[in-house]
């Protein structure tokens, strides 16, 4: 997801914006209803560790489904934005 937020933020302009800002700001960024394909994966990620305090990890299936679609929508918004 951290890829993902990092093409965002040289796509906007916006290097300090985090993904989540950069879904809410820019609404035409990636089209309806994808968008919110985009959102939920994020939420999905969000819910295995991130912080100490957390102790779910992720599968090995997990993890990929979360970097194919990563890298899939940062190549279409690489594409897009040339």
């Amino acid at each position: 997801m951290a890829s993902l937020e990092c093409v965002a933020r040289q796509v906007t302009g916006d290097q300090q914006a985090t993904l989540g800002k950069i879904m809410n700001d820019c609404r035409t960024l990636i089209p309806a209803p994808l968008d919110q394909a985009v959102i939920k994966t994020w939420a999905y990620a969000s819910e295995f560790g991130r912080h100490i305090q957390e102790v779910r990890e992720p599968s090995f299936e997990d993890a990929e489904l979360v970097v194919g679609l990563c890298a899939s929508v940062s190549s279409y918004l690489i594409k897009k934005s040339k």
